[in-house]
């Protein structure tokens, strides 16, 4: 209990603006987990199959895509704060459409603006860096990304509680209220205007050494791997495999958003003093056990830790961002993220159309191809990443 007391009160430790925006981070995927554990179920009420079902996920993904180097351009060009609020407030209308969907097609439409709103995660990793202490980036990232698993951990919970009384279509209004009072909690933070190199740069920025390249490829076959199996084919094999209601699969999404919270921090904390790649392996090698666990399990209880395991996936992404905020001094925002947010939600798009099929074949078959994935990705982490000072840093005073 005071560990995870003391996880909690790490934001304080923050600067006040960055508070907000773990604040408003916060809110936001608490709307977003008052459903998101369920989706994939809602979307088959809509008459989806599994198939279908990955495609509505890559279209979504893929939108998120091709926000990625543009959203890095704009934080190049205008201020981190108006483009967080943008970002924020362009959310606001898509439970709306959501809850008037009739087929699993409805949802698409909202689901692109939805995922479009994500253009300004560049900014927002920007915006993390020049408020962050630079000797603890990893801390920073790993602290503000924290409220997004955080926000998870209670949500699914509410949401459960709330589905003995109502249906997946009405949480959508739990969500539109949470994401409303989000955004408004961003306006007090002050302006963040570009800097001149920012303003200056190129439009796109290719990766130049190896540390970057290793970088890259690491978050694209993070993202395959995880989106193989959650967040849209997870909750179908709980169903389909264990037999589980959608109150108590959206109850078991705490156990893995607390996964997510916990191994974030914690691996921001770790990665900041230790070597970040062996740091990385052993925590990825937690995760490809985890979804082999759950591959295995015949009970929901022993289900139990293995998701909180498989919570883990997402939090060596934050300490590869962190790791690439300092790789290079002087680069562009855009440089620095907008190529490598797109690349990572690419491997999105190509995860959830290859878990659609894996899971029409064969449901434990994408438990089991996640579960190698990131038993590869630890390989490559702890062969091939490594803490370096900024190339360019030599070159100033």
């Amino acid at each position: 209990m005071m560990r995870w007391m003391g996880i909690l009160s790490w934001s304080r430790s923050l600067p006040r603006d960055l508070r907000l925006l773990f604040f408003s981070l916060f809110l936001w995927t608490f709307g977003l987990g008052i459903y998101n554990y369920v989706w994939s179920l809602y979307l088959t009420k809509l008459n989806a199959n599994p198939e279908q079902v990955g495609l509505v996920s890559s279209i979504g993904f893929f939108a998120a895509a091709i926000s990625m180097i543009p959203g890095g351009i704009l934080a190049n060009k205008y201020d981190n704060r108006s483009l967080l609020i943008i970002g924020w407030a362009m959310s606001i209308p898509v439970p709306i459409l959501f809850y008037f969907s009739r087929t699993w097609s409805d949802v698409i439409p909202g689901l692109i603006i939805l995922q479009l709103s994500a253009f300004n995660v560049p900014a927002m990793n920007a915006f993390i860096s020049a408020l962050g202490d630079q000797k603890r980036m990893s801390s920073a990232f790993g602290a503000v990304y924290s409220a997004f698993p955080l926000g998870l951990v209670l949500s699914p919970a509410v949401g459960s509680l709330l589905l003995t009384w109502l249906s997946i279509r009405d949480l959508f209004w739990f969500t539109l209220a949470l994401w409303t009072v989000s955004t408004i909690i961003l306006f007090p933070l002050k302006r963040q205007p570009p800097r001149e190199v920012d303003s200056k740069a190129p439009l796109l920025e290719l990766p130049r050494s190896s540390r970057e390249l290793t970088i890259l490829a690491f978050l694209f076959g993070g993202a395959v791997a995880f989106s193989i199996t959650s967040p849209s084919f997870l909750p179908l094999f709980l169903q389909d495999q264990l037999h589980l209601t959608d109150a108590q699969i959206q109850l078991l999404g705490t156990a893995q958003s607390l996964g997510s919270a916990i191994f974030a921090i914690l691996l921001g904390r770790w990665a900041a003093t230790r070597n970040p790649g062996s740091t990385i392996a052993k925590e990825l090698m937690l995760v490809a056990g985890g979804a082999l666990g759950i591959a295995l399990a015949g009970s929901p209880l022993l289900v139990v830790p293995m998701v909180f395991l498989l919570g883990g996936a997402r939090a060596p992404s934050y300490v590869a961002y962190s790791l690439l905020s300092n790789m290079r001094e002087g680069k562009s925002r855009a440089g620095q993220f907008g190529f490598y947010l797109t690349f990572e939600q690419l491997g999105l798009v190509v995860g959830s159309l290859i878990g659609g099929f894996l899971y029409a074949s064969n449901h434990t078959s994408v438990l089991i191809t996640t579960s190698v994935l990131f038993v590869l990705l630890a390989a490559l982490a702890g062969f091939r990443i490594r803490r370096g000072a900024a190339t360019s840093r030599v070159h100033t005073k």
